[in-house]
């Protein structure tokens, strides 16, 4: 019998049709293909992706109603953390309140299921957490419906990758590292840490969109940039485990690559004091029984495909999860019906009083409101006629006219009433101006808030440069001195004084800040 295994992973999405170990057929969809195409543009995605796989699955002349679907990290919730040994009917309410100190999200949007541990050394449980948002979920199972495709369960893609390194003969007991990377989808690149099959860590990163372009030639400067960032996310990915996990040492760390970086890899891992083994793309080729070019994003697929017929050990069940979640509410909401009613025993002849009585009260109270009506209606009549206020307006119509006629008047009283008046202060400064001296510019600014600023830039000449500081001293003291000018201004003070050449006269230039604190009426 066939099996399907599907990955969505962040830049492709690999279709995987496997029998027993033997691979059938593998589709690849770029993502980006759903961004662009034949299919109209203002197509939701989900859509999109429907008609897309429905021509490859035709195309392909593949006929499977179930699959695996396999997901990457940024679709899911990994954690692990440890908790005390507790009874197991108060388990899950623990589990559910010691996940939420770890994730970003309200543990009620999630979908989420776990598995339990027991770290004998430690003496606790390690709880493996996994959750997904309720609306991603339904997002998948719409697309899935949609394509008369059952799934069988949702795995995180690093976790189905187990399936592929045991038929390479790479995993084995104790405590073990798996990176992978693929240098066409960098984007994929992850670290996770497994004990005895058991995740202790998981981290997916990116390494830049623009990957590792040229794989047959690694020392290119843009390639080579990628490997060193490759190396540097190893490294905070080991840091944040042995943080984590401070006693429980990796033996091992499985390379998941493409071959042209095994050799540089094998030697960082060796540098940083860990033993290393390389994934041979031709070991899984041997089990599969066709070669194929290496991705990463195959492997995950593929390893999904054998879910039916390699256990991988771990029991999360998100499918599970989310049906349980559903007959809870379906329970829930009859209990709550039935509930209102629990107890009651109904007599027709009680009920058919009871409404009676509502249906005279009713027409009682339309024969009661009669005068209030007519009343209303007289004063509407009496309204006066304005061309721009429709006489069947309501309350609040009136009140937003109103506003608005309110604005306006706003509007025309910050202009008439509230303006600046500048005749005054400025008639006062050619008086103030001592012999010698004059304005080469003014600038008067009043701002939002009703302050006003006036700038005064001038030049003395008087062939001594004491005496012209002297004057520019003298024309701000006239200045300050007159009632009218201060009314208006109450700072003003000498910002900048300096001696330039002007015409070959050496004069004095200078500026002077007028400002008010508050608008000038």
């Amino acid at each position: 019998m066939n099996s399907l295994g599907i990955y969505f992973g962040p830049k492709t999405i690999n279709i995987v049709e496997t029998k027993g170990k033997k691979l059938i057929s593998n589709i690849q969809i770029p993502q980006s293909s759903l961004a662009s195409g034949d299919l109209d543009e203002q197509l939701p995605i989900e859509v999109k992706l429907v008609a897309i796989f429905n021509d490859e699955l035709r195309k392909n002349r593949i006929d499977v109603n179930k699959a695996t679907l396999c997901l990457s990290g940024k679709d899911l919730i990994i954690r692990t953390f440890e908790m005390p040994v507790l009874p197991d009917e108060e388990l899950s309410s623990a589990v559910n309140f010691e996940a939420k100190k770890y994730i970003p999200f309200k543990v009620e949007e999630l979908i989420t299921d776990y598995q339990v541990e027991l770290d004998r050394s430690s003496r606790k449980n390690s709880i493996l957490f996994v959750g997904i948002k309720k609306e991603t979920l339904d997002k998948y199972l719409a697309i899935f419906a949609q394509l008369n495709i059952k799934l069988l369960s949702i795995e995180y893609s690093d976790f189905s990758l187990l399936r592929a390194l045991r038929l390479c003969g790479a995993v084995d007991s104790g405590i073990v590292g798996v990176f992978g990377m693929d240098a066409q989808e960098v984007e994929e690149a992850s670290f996770t840490v497994f004990e005895n099959s058991f995740p202790l860590f998981s981290r997916d990163f990116s390494v830049g969109s623009a990957g590792l372009e040229s794989p047959a030639a690694p020392r290119e400067p843009q390639a080579a940039a990628t490997v060193e960032k490759l190396k540097s996310e190893i490294r905070v990915s080991l840091d944040y485990y042995q943080r984590k996990f401070p006693n429980k040492k990796i033996k091992k760390v499985f390379l998941v690559a493409n071959q042209e970086y095994a050799s540089e890899l094998e030697s960082f891992i060796t540098e940083i004091g860990l033993v290393s083994q390389f994934v041979n793309q031709s070991n899984l080729a041997r089990v599969t029984g066709k070669a194929v070019a290496y991705s990463l994003s195959f492997i995950k697929g593929y390893s999904a495909a054998l879910a039916e017929g390699i256990k991988s050990g771990l029991k999360i069940n998100i499918l599970a999860s989310k049906e349980k979640v559903t007959l809870a509410q379906k329970q829930g909401a009859r209990g709550s019906a039935a509930s209102l009613f629990e107890g009651i025993k109904f007599d027709f002849r009680v009920i058919s009083a009871g409404l009676l009585i509502c249906a005279l009260a009713y027409a009682w109270g339309l024969y009661q409101a009669q005068p209030l009506r007519k009343e209303i209606q007289a004063i509407v009549d009496k309204r006066a006629k304005v061309t721009s206020v429709s006489p069947d307006a309501s309350y609040d119509a009136l009140e937003g006219v109103n506003a608005k006629y309110k604005m306006k008047f706003d509007a025309l009283n910050n202009i008439v009433i509230k303006q600046l008046f500048a005749t005054y202060p400025l008639n006062i400064i050619p008086g103030a101006l001592p012999e010698g001296m004059w304005l080469s510019r003014f600038n008067l600014v009043k701002g939002d808030d009703g302050k006003a600023e006036l700038t005064l830039e001038g030049v003395v000449y008087l062939n001594d440069p004491n005496k012209e500081i002297m004057e520019v001293n003298e024309f701000l003291s006239n200045l300050n001195g007159d009632a009218t000018f201060s009314k208006y201004f109450n700072d003003i003070k000498v910002t900048s004084m300096d001696r330039r050449l002007t015409e070959k006269v050496m004069v004095t230039n200078f500026t002077i800040l007028c400002s008010s604190k508050q608008g000038s009426k």
